[in-house]
């Protein structure tokens, strides 16, 4: 028997291997963040449209990655391997946000930063996600670092970090987790709405009144 007739078994073996275990690997399932059903903040309706730029947004680099992260322990990190965003994480993460605090703030004027539109933002949010992951399974962590600018200069006028935690509630698969850190996004992205409604009222409150007509 040839070399070329001997290997051609051998050859067909490794391409049914390489078949069977494609055929047995399950297919990739991919999720997305949901904006939450988020209704205006009370005074959000009343007070003048302004614009609010978001960014830049900042994420630790283990979370940018296709496959779903999960947290076991202090220090071990656990990759879902079947279960993906269907987006790029920062993308999502960015639309989400800035969704919510549209729905929060009653308004649409909220723009993605840095950008080229010639629009000026009144008020700048930049955030710097530190953690956001499911804990053991049974709750999401979101902790993150942000800041307010105003419409000039770089310095913050608050400076501020946030902690939450979602629970995860039973169910089959990464639906929960997702449907929990959808959850815990919503609850960030209203702390942040609040401060700006908070350094709106500030800004209201330090504008000189117009001067009142003299009665002559």
């Amino acid at each position: 028997m040839s070399h070329r007739h001997a290997r051609r078994p051998l050859l067909e073996l490794a391409a049914a291997l390489v078949l069977a275990g494609c055929a047995t690997s399950p297919p990739s399932r991919l999720h997305l963040l949901a904006v939450e059903p988020l209704g205006p903040l009370p005074g959000a309706e009343r007070r003048p449209p302004r614009v609010l730029g978001v960014g830049p947004l900042e994420v630790v680099d283990y979370l940018g990655r296709p496959e779903i992260v999960g947290r076991r322990g202090r220090t071990s990190l656990v990759l879902a391997e079947f279960d993906r965003w269907g987006e790029r994480f920062e993308v999502m993460l960015g639309r989400v946000l800035r969704e919510s605090l549209a729905r929060l703030l009653a308004t649409d004027a909220v723009i993605e930063l840095p950008s080229d539109r010639e629009v000026q933002p009144d008020w700048r949010i930049a955030v710097e996600l530190l953690r956001f992951e499911a804990q053991d399974g049974v709750e999401v962590e979101l902790e993150a670092r942000w800041s307010i600018l105003g419409r000039v200069g770089d310095r913050p006028l608050r400076l501020e970090r946030t902690h939450l935690r979602e629970p995860v509630e039973p169910g089959p698969g990464m639906e929960p987790v997702v449907a929990a850190m959808s959850r815990a996004l919503g609850a960030l992205a209203r702390t942040l709405a609040e401060a700006v409604l908070a350094e709106e009222r500030t800004h209201a409150a330090r504008r000189p009144s117009p001067a009142r007509p003299s009665g002559r």
